[in-house]
């Protein structure tokens, strides 16, 4: 439902064509920054100029040697003085330009790169569920992280060293010229048939390092599972099963990177060979018009010298390309990400907080069957609504609609009659706290961990809003308390803990309407009764809709509502639906059979 179409899909035209392409995507990046960024390329224009000066400084010197036929005597203070003056203005030309390209270079691709993750970050709060269907952890995070840590250390310095190699070249062919031009045309024909290789490098790696990319996505997503799921694979036989798709997905990687690798390696070596070959030729033609007479021997050694100096940049170029073709594939991803589907809105206001359903179908995914078809009912305000029904029967998918998760594939989901569509994202968020089944809870101390439903709330506050939970006791008696760390994913504290911190959060938020999803169904007896009141401090005067499975939060719900295969099958009261609804009596008569079991 959520796919998008793979920039990478599209290759841009010639060298020139894609570098133009990459600096304006790169610029996008960029942002405010990007005047930062266009400043340290024009740094790196006349740091080739003045990298070519010394050599200019040395075809001076030799050209004026010979032409006094190598009488040193005769070369004045005057030349000595030019010829030092141009070693000079180059040195510290480039030391300055240096400074220049670093000041504004490394400072604004750093500050670009990080405003870019803060910038990607607030879209992925803004992107709907879907996106993160079709989209696996590992490609986020490769995206994230990866792509943006490589832009972040080469973007800017592969700028500025592709044009500072393009001027040394044009310079140095130019002075070959000069001395002269069959010469110049060896060069130039040198020059030409590298950047052909070049190109060619680029666009055969263009592909093979997407597909490097992608087997890095897959890695990092597994490496993700499988750090989540390690207690599961140490007891449990069907890890051998896990092991092997994981040696595969690195398998896969390690193929992907080799074929990347192999690719470049034999366009490099035609590369290098073509520059060999060139500088063997001039070399030897040299030889040949120097020893023939036709060319004074101190002009021979400057074009000797002049040789191995120019191709130098050329090789730079060819081991520039391997980071561009890099740098073009991570800014394509981000580019992809930056442009996933985000839900919009205007802040509106409802009159009053009571929900309503009307015809609504839902799809996951597009081509696949409807998960909920055709409901329609209505939630009143601050009352307690129940929602139940057998496994897979569409319960959270409901609650994920109504605060807009996704959004509707027809039909409409209203709140105080706007739809919720209608509604900014971050607006319509303000009205849910929403209690999980499984509560997440961040690495970090438990009082910002309940200060996540109101980050303005004073100590006072959140320990009000701990004893609401029944919670403060507990937090009192760990060592530090309120400035205990929670471990990733609260792997310090019991299921009932992290529930009543989570109820604390959302008591602290105090958002007019509150869903909760099986928020009771894994604590155990001891914690149940706090549970249970630390809910009934979180839902007083609110709209309630809970997903649950035990006989006393449900039979004591305004209206429920029996879900089966995403439809509505009945509504009404407790006392109504075991009189007229089959699914919810025998769905009660179990849940009463159970709880009479006594172990």
């Amino acid at each position: 439902m959520y796919g998008l179409p793979d920039p990478l899909e599209k290759e841009s035209g010639g060298r020139g064509e894609r570098m133009k392409q990459l600096l304006h995507e790169f610029l996008l990046l960029c942002g405010s920054k990007g005047k930062r960024v266009k400043q340290s390329v024009i740094f790196g224009f006349f740091d080739g100029i003045f990298e070519a000066m010394p050599f200019c400084a040395v075809f001076y010197l030799f050209y004026h040697l010979e032409q006094l036929s190598w009488n040193a005597s005769f070369l004045t203070l005057s030349d000595a003085g030019i010829v030092a003056a141009i070693f000079l203005v180059g040195v510290i030309g480039r030391w300055i330009m240096k400074f220049c390209i670093y000041r504004f270079q490394s400072v604004a691709s750093y500050e670009a790169i990080a405003d870019a993750r803060l910038a990607v970050g607030d879209h992925l709060k803004q992107a709907p569920m879907g996106f993160f269907n079709s989209e696996t952890i590992g490609n986020t995070v490769t995206t994230l992280t990866d792509d943006m840590h490589y832009i972040e250390q080469n973007a800017a310095n592969i700028l500025e060293k592709t044009i500072n190699g393009c001027i040394n070249v044009f310079v140095m062919t130019l002075g070959v010229f000069v001395f002269d031009w069959r010469l110049g045309l060896i060069f130039l024909m040198g020059a030409i048939l590298s950047l052909a290789i070049i190109s060619s490098m680029q666009k055969a790696g263009i592909s093979v390092a997407a597909k490097a990319k992608e087997s890095q996505n897959a890695a990092n997503g597994k490496v993700v599972e499988y750090l989540h799921g390690l207690s599961i694979y140490k007891l449990f036989p069907g890890s051998r099963q896990q092991s092997v798709n994981i040696e595969k997905v690195f398998g896969d990687l390690r193929d992907a990177s080799f074929n990347m690798e192999k690719t470049f390696i034999r366009k490099n070596l035609s590369y290098t060979l073509v520059i060999r070959l060139a500088c063997g030729i001039i070399t030897i033609l040299t030889a040949l018009l120097a020893f023939g007479g036709q060319m004074g021997i101190a002009k021979a050694a400057v074009l000797l010298i002049a040789t191995f100096v120019l191709y130098q940049p050329l090789e730079n170029l060819g081991n520039i390309s391997a980071m561009v073709r890099m740098m073009e594939v991570s800014l394509k991803r981000i580019e992809k990400m930056k442009k996933m589907p985000v839900m919009e809105g205007e802040n509106q206001t409802p009159l009053q907080y009571d929900i309503r359903f009307e015809n609504v179908s839902f799809q996951y995914e597009q081509n696949q069957s409807d998960v909920i078809h055709d409901v329609s009912f209505y939630i009143p305000e601050k009352e307690m609504t129940a929602i139940v029904g057998p496994s897979g029967c569409g319960k959270t998918t409901l609650t994920r609609l109504m605060a807009r998760f996704w959004d509707v594939g027809s039909g409409c989901v209203s709140i105080g009659g706007i739809d919720v569509r209608k509604i900014h994202p971050e607006q319509l968020y303000s009205y849910f706290s929403i209690v999980f089944q499984n509560v997440f809870l961040f690495h970090d101390t438990i009082e910002n961990n309940i200060k996540f439903g109101n980050p303005a709330a004073t100590h006072e506050e959140v320990v009000a809003a701990a004893k609401k939970a029944c919670c403060h006791d507990f937090i009192q008696s760990l060592p530090d308390g309120y400035a205990t760390m929670v471990e990733e994913n609260g792997g310090n504290l019991s299921g009932g803990e992290k529930q009543r911190i989570s109820i604390a959060r959302a008591i602290l938020k105090d958002a007019p309407i509150i869903l909760l999803d099986e928020a009771t169904s894994s604590v155990d007896p001891e914690n149940e009764w706090m549970l249970q009141q630390a809910i009934q401090e979180l839902t007083a005067g609110k709209t309630v809709v809970m997903i649950a499975h035990k006989i006393k939060t449900i039979m004591n719900a305004g209206q429920i509502i029996v879900m089966d295969n995403g439809r509505v099958h009945g509504i009404g009261t407790h006392e109504v639906l075991l009189q007229s609804d089959e699914i919810y009596r025998t769905f009660w008569d179990a849940r009463r059979t159970a709880s009479q079991w006594k172990i």
